[in-house]
């Protein structure tokens, strides 16, 4: 009997962990977060600090950061967007995710690191903002789905505008032909 209780705690545990898994957990934090060095031999260090700087201006539309290290070749943001989730099977919430966004340079590549995510109901206010692995862990079944797919949409989006901006140095215009 005990045996099968232990067991059924540990598939509900494990159930869990995999169910936080749709969103990248780093295991030294426990804090979601998307890290990717991105090699890019054809620039010198200098050059993708200025375009790392100037793809946040532009993406985030900012002028100023959080970082701007050129000693460690650093440049980092806080930035948000809205996700919409599902309650009582037909009406929509709007909610708040922000996180921030960190580009570290080194000769003949880059890194960006996205980590502290955090969250809260737009109509609640940002004073209810909590850590959006705590909030997930309240989440529906349904809301954790939603999230996932939102979170992921949105981050590979920024992911892959910047791989575009750092390979070219400059954001295509409609009339760019």
């Amino acid at each position: 009997m005990k045996y099968l209780v232990a067991l059924s705690l540990f598939f509900s545990l494990n159930l869990f962990s995999n169910a936080q898994t749709g969103l990248p957990i780093d295991p030294l934090t426990n804090k979601i977060t998307w890290q990717e060095t991105i090699p890019l031999d054809s620039i010198s260090r200098d050059e993708m600090f200025d375009r790392c700087k100037r793809w946040l201006a532009h993406y985030y539309k900012i002028e100023t950061f959080t970082i701007d290290s050129k000693v460690s070749y650093t440049v980092a943001t806080n930035a948000d967007f809205i996700i919409n989730l599902t309650y009582d099977f037909k009406y929509k919430s709007q909610n708040n995710i922000s996180y921030t966004i960190t580009l570290n340079q080194k000769e003949g590549k880059y890194r960006v690191t996205i980590t502290d995510f955090y969250f809260y109901k737009v109509s609640s206010g940002v004073k209810t903002k909590v850590p959006l692995e705590q909030a997930y862990a309240k989440m529906t079944s349904q809301n954790k789905g939603e999230t996932t797919t939102q979170v992921k949409v949105e981050i590979e989006k920024v992911l892959a505008d910047l791989k575009i901006f750092m390979v070219k140095g400059y954001v295509k215009t409609q009339d760019d032909w």
